[in-house]
């Protein structure tokens, strides 16, 4: 279409709203790989790159939210029934946990347990300490006991007499079956109930508990802890009485803190919880590899290729993420509000600096049909690819429209179109088919954002 060199880096930026290939584009032009034609600065290179940027990324923001929340319905489909449809295709019977390390997975959520308090009447309890008790009913677990004004934690193991009032963590059936006829009278004691739940994962290293039954473990190391689910190279396993833990497992468990910590140490690791507190060691070293990779250059009939930085870091950043949920100790969980902040503040700044330094010039880049040469190539190329994708997907593959959906918009790296897609579906199922293509699209994207800026 007779556009100078830049727009092409631009309107690839914007049609799949990855803002950070303007900035492999922008270096390959001051690392030489892209060399402007005589009478074009580099300046105006970028000031061109900015402008295809800016057109095609309002336009593709808003029309690829419409396009994926719509297709389902452009095409006949029910897109309720088709997230219900997904929804029972993807159930096991237990609720879908999220990945160790991923933003909100120590949301304690409802748990099928509760603590109830009960005054001790029966004689063949009196004697007992508390480890003993649990041996005979792991699943009923003193974990406080009240003596007058004291009040005992289950830390100290104390031993049972006639008349304390203990609180019993359960599963409520049974509590509601057993508790008053093993124990005594139930009774409102909120100071034998007053324990406080927490959500961590804990990675199995090698201990003499690994090789055995969730059941077995669970009596073993369990005290007082719920296990809510299980992890095997980064992907939930049925968590069933018979189900083997293996060194290497990840397990996600519930309970009192202490409690937490003593099966973790049980189990040759530490608990792994959710916080505020953001691990910057490994972040920081993904940071330094993911640079020192972008800036090694391989020359190629004479032009030198080099992944840049970004491209660099968003490879290290997946392969350090893939780690993480495999071991949740390996750079800790991030907080999201962390997350967010690193991440708009690096892509604000960097496009608040290129429109500072080339602001003036990009004005000069709308001239004459240009900006109607950049819209009608920004909005094919954010439309057209989904497009077909959902065609192949649904006519070839014969997928389900609500994950097919979400595949699109993954796609073209979108999340908001993917929150359209839930929202026409009344279902979280799009989110199932989104993170694949969507991180395969953010490496290829930047890689082939860099070609399309040096061959121009």
């Amino acid at each position: 279409m007779g556009l100078e060199p830049g727009y092409a880096a631009g309107i690839i930026s914007g049609s799949y709203t990855v803002t950070a290939v303007m900035g492999v584009a922008q270096s390959a032009v001051s690392s030489g790989a892209f060399v402007p034609p005589a009478g074009m600065s580099a300046d105006q290179v970028s000031a061109n790159i900015a402008a295809g940027y800016a057109i095609s990324y309002v336009l593709s923001t808003v029309l690829i939210i419409l396009l994926i929340k719509y297709l389902p319905s452009m095409f006949g489909i029910d897109p309720v029934k088709a997230g219900k449809d997904a929804e029972k295709e993807f159930s096991s019977g237990d609720d879908n946990e999220k990945l160790p390390s991923t933003f909100g997975f120590s949301d304690v959520g409802v748990l099928p347990i509760d603590v109830r308090a009960y005054k001790v009447t029966h004689e063949e309890l009196v004697g007992q300490s508390v480890q003993d008790l649990y041996k005979r009913f792991p699943d009923a677990v003193v974990l406080k006991v009240v003596r007058g004004d004291d009040v005992l934690d289950a830390s100290n193991n104390p031993i049972l007499q006639l008349g304390d009032v203990i609180g019993v963590r359960g599963e409520y059936s049974a509590l509601i079956k057993e508790g008053e006829a093993d124990i005594g009278n139930e009774v409102d004691e909120p100071r034998a109930r007053n324990v406080d739940i927490e959500v961590a994962d804990i990675h199995v290293g090698k201990s003499e508990h690994a090789g055995k039954t969730v059941a077995q473990l669970h009596s073993e190391v369990g005290f007082g802890v719920y296990f809510k689910a299980l992890f095997r190279q980064g992907h939930q396993q049925p968590l069933l009485p018979q189900t083997t833990v293996e060194v290497g497992d990840v397990v996600r468990i519930a309970g009192s803190q202490w409690c937490v910590e003593q099966t973790a140490s049980q189990l040759n690791s530490v608990p792994i919880v959710e916080s505020t507190v953001t691990e910057t060691f490994y972040l920081a070293t993904a940071l330094l590899v993911g640079y020192v990779f972008g800036h090694l250059s391989v020359t190629v009939a004479g032009i030198p290729f080099a992944l840049g930085t970004s491209a660099g870091c968003m490879l290290t950043g997946i392969v350090f993420s893939f780690l993480r949920t495999r071991n949740p100790a390996f750079g800790g969980p991030m907080s999201e509000g962390a997350r967010s902040f690193l991440q708009d503040i690096g892509l604000n700044l960097f496009v608040a600096v290129l429109a500072a330094t080339v602001g003036p010039k990009i004005l000069a880049s709308f001239q004459g049909i240009i900006v109607i040469k950049i819209a009608l190539l920004g909005v094919t190329a954010a439309l057209v690819p989904p497009l077909l994708a959902w065609l192949y997907g649904l006519y070839i593959r014969k997928m389900n429209p609500a994950i097919l959906a979400g595949a699109c918009a993954g796609g073209r790296n979108s999340t908001p179109a993917m929150k359209g897609a839930q929202d026409a579906t009344q279902s979280d199922m799009p989110a199932i088919g989104y993170p694949v293509p969507y991180a395969l699209t953010s490496v290829l994207v930047l890689i082939l954002g860099y070609i399309a800026m040096v061959i121009s």
